[in-house]
């Protein structure tokens, strides 16, 4: 059944993109920019200040192939072009993620924390999926990969607890919690967007919208997860990935990035795979979305972006270059509500993986970085970072211990509760307290609509 799948995805792929256009040209008007060459720095175990952690960034990825959806009254057409990529003279001034690795020192990181901030104009949502206290903990101890001031998550000084119970009391599922930290409002587990009875709850994307910002999702998860799917769309089920697909593509976030097009693309109806190719830049890989966006001066149609990770491998660099991307994308003078998503450490609990557990802090923490570095210039901006849930039931190893997988005590969620950070106006709020997760999430909304304090 899942080579069936399969070779009907890539059939109803392939028709997708012969519906494009029947005429391939080469865009001679963009021109070719050489890269030079960049490696990540290895992060020292010194606290020493001048410390260099760094984030592989667009600038590493070149000689990408871009296809470009675009539309005239007579037809549509498909364009393809070649293009480099350059680590020191990026095509605009505000792609920022084109001109090298992103760093981030001891000095830098102490200075975002120490800033002044003022009433924020972007909100920007962190989600590490299935993240417990414990995680943190194991991962600054044992990991080799930690920045050499060790995590970032360690250096902020608003932090608390959230609770992240579903409307009866019961241990939480990821639809449950992600409406109750968009919506302010809780619901039962499978709900996506509305209570248990069906009632539609308005989530803070929406609410930004209608403030006039613009909207960002990524994930390194599926488009249609149930984080994701919290944030923006609304369904009874968690698994109606049709309708969550096809509310995505009506919705049209401006930034939209997760894993697997031919997943997604397979769950559109005709009505909506017409939408999705007429009005969306598309790119199916990492590489294109920074080539589409060099195309796309006019900033006008939403980005739809995809690509693969391995959720239990080694840590990555991917949820950084696409949360790069999403905010040189969103960057305007109204401002921007963005999600960011780590689901990996979701999946290595219900897996049992202790070094997967780990290797997934490190990839959410990368994005983390980008995030610093953006704040760094813009103290308008306003930063949450919090769980879902604890999954996995993970314990502290014991004086000696060897970490294993037998620190496991769970292969599914537990009722444990999860850490919030927060950086920004008005965040002090959240440190030393014990939080509901649906008070995160009125914190978010009240954040979006400029009404804090």
């Amino acid at each position: 059944m899942r080579k069936l799948f399969s070779m009907i995805a890539v059939v109803l792929l392939l028709v997708f993109c012969s519906a494009c256009g029947d005429t391939t040209t080469t865009d001679s008007s963009i021109p070719t920019i050489h890269t030079g060459t960049s490696s990540s720095q290895s992060a020292s175990s010194s606290e020493d200040t001048s410390t260099v952690a760094t984030v592989t960034s667009m600038s590493t990825l070149t000689d990408a192939a871009v296809t470009s959806m675009s539309t005239s009254s007579s037809h549509t057409r498909t364009t393809t072009s070649t293009t480099t990529v350059s680590t020191t003279t990026p095509k605009l001034d505000k792609q920022w993620y084109t001109q090298g690795d992103v760093q981030i020192t001891k000095a830098e990181v102490d200075a975002v924390m120490r800033q002044t901030y003022v009433k924020p104009k972007n909100v920007i949502v962190m989600i590490a999926d299935g993240m417990g206290p414990n995680d943190i903990i194991i991962t600054e101890k044992y990991s080799e990969e930690c920045f050499g001031f060790g995590l970032l998550l360690n250096q902020f000084k608003n932090h608390g607890k959230a609770i992240t119970n579903n409307d009866n009391g019961g241990v939480t599922d990821s639809a449950a919690s992600a409406t109750a930290l968009a919506t302010g409002v809780k619901t039962s587990n499978e709900k996506v967007g509305m209570t248990r009875d069906g009632i539609v709850l308005k989530n803070v994307s929406e609410i930004a919208r209608e403030q006039g910002k613009k909207v960002g999702i990524v994930t390194n998860d599926q488009i249609t997860g149930a984080t994701p799917s919290g944030y923006t769309v609304h369904a009874h089920s968690r698994e109606s990935t049709d309708i969550l697909a096809n509310s995505f593509v009506d919705f049209a976030p401006d930034v939209l990035i997760g894993q697997n097009f031919a997943n997604f693309i397979i769950n559109l109806d005709a009505e909506r795979q017409d939408k999705f190719k007429n009005n969306f830049l598309t790119a199916t890989t990492i590489p294109l979305m920074a080539t589409v966006l060099d195309r796309d001066l006019t900033g006008e149609k939403p980005l739809i972006g995809f690509f693969n990770s391995d959720l239990l491998g080694d840590a990555n660099n991917m949820l950084a270059q696409c949360t790069e991307i999403a905010l040189n994308r969103l960057d305007n003078e109204k401002g921007f509500f963005l999600m960011i998503e780590g689901a990996g450490t979701d999946k290595a609990g219900h897996q049992n993986d202790i070094f997967a557990k780990m290797s997934n802090v490190i990839t959410f923490e990368r994005a983390i970085a980008v995030v610093l570095k953006f704040m760094k210039n813009n103290p308008d901006t306003l930063l949450l970072i919090t769980s879902d849930h604890e999954c996995g039931g993970v314990q502290l190893p014991a004086k000696g211990e060897e970490l294993t997988d037998a620190l496991f005590t769970s292969t599914s969620h537990t009722s444990k509760n999860v850490r919030v950070f927060a950086l920004g106006y008005g965040t002090e709020y959240f440190r030393g307290k014990t939080v509901d997760n649906t008070d995160i999430g009125k914190f978010t909304i009240s954040a979006v609509k400029g009404e804090l304090s």
